[in-house]
C-alpha cells in the first residue's frame, strides 16, 4: 500500500478479506462500546445519586444544627449589633440576613424582638 499501482490478485483478495473482516469487527467493537456505555452511564447515574445522598447527610450532621437556640439568639445579636459610629438603622449583619439562611433560623429571628 505503499504505491497507487494497482494490486496484483493476490493482494487485491487479501485487502477484500481484511475489508470484510474489518467491518465485522468494528460492529462488534461498536456493539462492546455501547455496552460499556451504557454500564458507565449507569455507574455515573449511581455516583451522582450517592454523591448527592453524602452531601446532603452531611449537610444535616453540621454541629450548627446542634446548638442551642439560646445560644444561637446570643450569636445572632452579636452578629445583628448596631455599629456605634454608624446610624442607629445600619446593622454590621441584618437579620434578614440570618432569616433567610433556613427555616429554624428564621423562626429563631422573626420571633427575637431583641434583633429588629
Amino acid at each position: 500500500m505503499a504505491t497507487n499501482d494497482s494490486p496484483s490478485a493476490s493482494q487485491e483478495e487479501e485487502y477484500r478479506t481484511v475489508r470484510v473482516d474489518g467491518v465485522k469487527r468494528l460492529a462488534e467493537l461498536e456493539g462492546i462500546i455501547g455496552e460499556f456505555q451504557q454500564t458507565l452511564e449507569g455507574l455515573m447515574a449511581e455516583r451522582d445519586a450517592l454523591a448527592w445522598k453524602v452531601e446532603h447527610y452531611s449537610l444535616v450532621l453540621n454541629p450548627v444544627r446542634r446548638v442551642p437556640n439560646d445560644i444561637l439568639r446570643e450569636i445572632f445579636l452579636c452578629a445583628c449589633a448596631r455599629s456605634a459610629e454608624k446610624p442607629s438603622h445600619v446593622y454590621l449583619c441584618p437579620p434578614t440576613f440570618l432569616a433567610a439562611v433556613c427555616r429554624s433560623w428564621n423562626r429563631i429571628v422573626v420571633t427575637f424582638p431583641l434583633l429588629w
